[in-house]
């Protein structure tokens, strides 16, 4: 029987980085807040419903996406998916870039 190899998960981002493009503002989220959360603290108005990331209204396709080592990466020639700002958090994003 071979020994199991001990291996390592990536380490999740501990924040996570919005820059608004139009705004010219950079905004730190904290693992304790979404995005949406984030913005609304910061006085950024967003259309919003649910907040379980079912309706859609929040959905922005951003400019760019940075992942954490060992996220799923983008092509850098692929438009990013579209996200829902209530509950996109800290995690493997570890920067967005927003059209806002």
């Amino acid at each position: 029987m071979r020994g199991k190899r001990n291996r390592r998960r990536p380490e999740p981002a501990k924040v996570l980085i919005v820059e608004l493009r139009r705004s010219g503002i950079e905004l730190v989220v904290p693992p304790a807040l979404t995005v949406l959360e984030a913005l609304e603290r910061r006085g950024i108005g967003v259309p919003s419903m649910c907040r379980a990331g079912l309706c859609g209204a929040c959905e922005h396709r951003p400019l760019a996406v940075e992942r954490a080592p060992g996220g799923r990466d983008h092509r850098p020639d692929q438009v990013p998916t579209p996200i829902r700002l209530c509950v996109t958090t800290v995690g493997s994003v570890t920067r967005l870039v927003l059209d806002l």
